[in-house]
């Protein structure tokens, strides 16, 4: 009971209030004198009026800041989408390019050595997953011309040979396999070797049966040699790193840095013909 005559007694007071300020308003806009009624209301009524004003301001202003965290928030997730869309084509943008550059540098390849080589580009659809994958799939097969032990080179040289075909796709040993030996020479003194794969999966590879006095330095590029009937002469193989003697003490080899990044292959060359080998 007494909090509901509590309630009515604010809502008198309060509907007083506001009556007696519409009056107050109402009647003294016009004039420039007041009454001494009106001045003892004006007196009266001033705190409420203020207060009044105070909790409509404050209403006023709570209301227009959840407008503008809206707004805000809306704009934020606008904004977020739109970057998220920029940084995607900008991805896309650079992939292009790359990719641009990369079949740039392919088509002055095989324009250069379209004297030698009967060649056919391939993209690369698999690899083996291990820290150093030895095997590659590519998008070529039987249906496009290609056999059985083409070698697959790149502008920057020797990656491998095919060692098994379908219809529409082949599987290419690497020569950073331990079963791809590549019988090779050291380019400046032809001093002859066989290149193998490092049995340490480095990624690195090794020139074994060099002569114990030949002369092997670091940076000399080591070349196919020509010998067999799988490699074509003189494609890259890689550079020098290091040099030690063997285990029999009469010859040495030397380790070779390949001349192809195995990690990043995405497009090669088939060869399908030697027409001249290198240096003829």
């Amino acid at each position: 009971m007494a909090r509901t005559r509590m309630r009515k007694t604010l809502l008198v007071v309060g509907f007083g209030t506001v009556i007696g300020l519409g009056l107050l308003r109402m009647t003294s806009n016009d004039r420039w004198d007041t009454t001494m009624l009106e001045s003892s209301s004006h007196a009266l009524l001033a705190p409420f009026q203020s207060g009044l004003a105070y909790v409509t301001g404050q209403g006023e202003a709570m209301g227009q800041a959840v407008i503008n965290y809206r707004q805000v928030k809306e704009e934020n997730e606008a904004l977020r989408q739109e970057n998220g869309e920029l940084r995607r084509e900008n991805g896309l943008l650079r992939q292009y390019q790359l990719e641009n550059l990369r079949m740039k540098e392919m088509l002055a390849f095989k324009e250069e050595k379209g004297g030698n080589y009967q060649m056919v580009a391939a993209r690369v659809i698999g690899r083996e997953t291990s820290t150093w994958f030895r095997s590659l799939t590519l998008d070529r097969g039987s249906a496009d011309g290609i056999a059985k032990d083409m070698v697959v080179i790149n502008n920057d040289g020797l990656i491998g040979h095919v060692t098994s075909v379908s219809p529409h796709s082949c599987q290419v040993l690497l020569i950073i396999d331990r079963e791809a030996p590549v019988p090779s020479m050291i380019q400046m003194t032809r001093e002859p070797g066989i290149v193998e794969a490092k049995g340490d999966n480095s990624g690195l590879l090794q020139m074994l049966h060099l002569r114990r006095d030949a002369p092997v330095q670091q940076d000399q590029l080591i070349v196919s040699s020509g010998l067999g009937s799988l490699y074509p002469k003189g494609l890259r193989i890689g550079y020098v790193v290091a040099v030690e003697p063997e285990p029999n003490g009469l010859t040495k080899q030397a380790t070779l840095r390949p001349a192809v990044d195995f990690q990043r292959l995405e497009e090669v060359f088939i060869v399908q013909k030697v027409l001249r080998q290198e240096g003829e």
